[in-house]
């Protein structure tokens, strides 16, 4: 587990190029906002499309066999995208290297599941996600100074921290040859992976919850550095770096003592709480702001991040059949990067027509659904765990 919270530190430190994308297709390129929002929209459907198809893989071959190959294809376009960044064609690249990219995240997910002894989940999570934001903290400022300096190395950096992340995997982590799950909720399944996934009504509910979710959080990615750069100019991309290193600094800080206050609550109630952080800090961003103000802003949607974060694992594992770890973390991860290739399609002609202030008040609107939906489904939940502590024969059981 440390190998794995190491591995994805130094992974997400080299994770420079999605914070700058929208801004590299628009200034380095050319793009218009609309263009721009559909090529990230591409990207991040690939990265869909990945992730449905790696979960499968990995049940079948391995979950770490299958995160080692997605992750060193994932490398291989990087380097070839920082030789040719300069081509027209270039995002191309960029959008089939996403599909790997996307291909191996929800193995991550599988694989600590795994890996988590048991009743510990919320604190492998917790803990994983906090390396996620350790590597985050930094890696945008050094990303800010290459995009200014030398783009290239946005691509090679990448590719680099990816590299150094499958050698510790491969020689740190070593999965249990039977794995077993904690309740009667995560059975083995005998049925195929998607029949599975659709007889669990919940987790449709959660996906869509997830989309609407993803959606709005997409916006952080591509709303928000043209925001900045609508309303500071030339200096907008490298405060975008400054406001996601905001942004993790504050998870580094504070997700351990908000996860211990908040560790009564179940996963889907902390899920809905979090949409009203996110709803009081993007709704800031529709009105003028200076620096201060962005950064207080990114600061409370930020709360928002990590209460939500540090329970959707948590969730998702408690329901996911121990032989289908794999899939169901691409079934859920499809949910969540079709909302991330939505995001941008969308807001793209919203920027357009209506500008930052017409963006983020659409924004709002959908939080504010997906958190009234987030307690729908929690009270559904409720029931369930429910009846499965009740006593099982085994007629019940079938």
């Amino acid at each position: 587990l440390w190998t794995m919270f190491l591995a994805t530190m130094v992974n997400r430190f080299g994770d420079m190029v999605g914070f700058f994308l929208s801004v590299y297709l628009t200034k380095a390129l050319g793009y218009d906002d609309v263009r721009a929002g559909v090529t990230v929209s591409i990207a991040f459907a690939a990265s869909m499309l990945g992730s449905l198809a790696s979960g499968r893989i990995a049940d079948a071959v391995g979950r770490k066999r299958a995160l080692l190959i997605f992750q060193v294809s994932a490398a291989a376009f990087d380097i070839a995208t920082g030789f040719l960044h300069a081509m027209s064609w270039a995002p191309w690249l960029i959008i089939a290297g996403n599909l790997f990219r996307g291909g191996a995240r929800p193995l991550i997910g599988a694989l600590l599941t795994d890996l988590a002894p048991a009743g510990r989940r919320k604190e492998v999570f917790g803990l994983q996600y906090w390396s996620i934001n350790v590597g985050v903290a930094l890696g945008p400022l050094a990303a800010g100074f290459l995009f200014d300096h030398a783009i290239a190395w946005l691509f090679f950096g990448d590719a680099i921290s990816t590299l150094i992340a499958v050698c510790l995997i491969a020689t740190g982590v070593h999965p249990p040859a039977v794995v077993k799950g904690e309740s009667e909720l995560e059975r083995k399944d005998e049925r195929g992976a998607l029949r599975a996934f659709v007889a669990r009504p919940i987790l449709l509910a959660f996906g869509f919850i997830s989309l609407l979710s993803s959606i709005t959080y997409s916006q952080t990615g591509f709303g928000l550095p043209l925001t900045l750069t609508r309303a500071l100019g030339d200096a907008g991309p490298r405060f975008s770096g400054y406001m996601m290193s905001l942004n993790a600094i504050s998870v580094i800080i504070l997700s351990i003592p908000i996860a211990r206050a908040l560790r009564s609550l179940s996963p889907l109630a902390c899920f809905s709480l979090a949409g009203i952080f996110y709803i009081f800090g993007f709704g800031a961003y529709a009105f003028p702001l200076g620096r201060l103000g962005f950064a207080l802003a990114t600061f409370v949607w930020t709360l928002g991040e990590i209460i939500a974060a540090t329970n959707m694992g948590v969730f998702l594992a408690r329901h996911t059949p121990e032989n289908w770890r794999g899939s169901f973390q691409s079934f859920m991860g499809v949910f969540y990067a079709g909302g991330s290739s939505l995001g941008p399609l969308i807001a793209g002609p919203i920027m357009m027509s209506s500008g930052p202030r017409g963006l983020w008040l659409a924004t709002v609107s959908v939080v504010a659904v997906w958190a009234v939906l987030g307690l729908v489904v929690d009270r559904w939940d409720r029931r369930i765990g429910l009846r499965d502590q009740a006593p099982t024969t085994p007629a019940s059981r079938n």
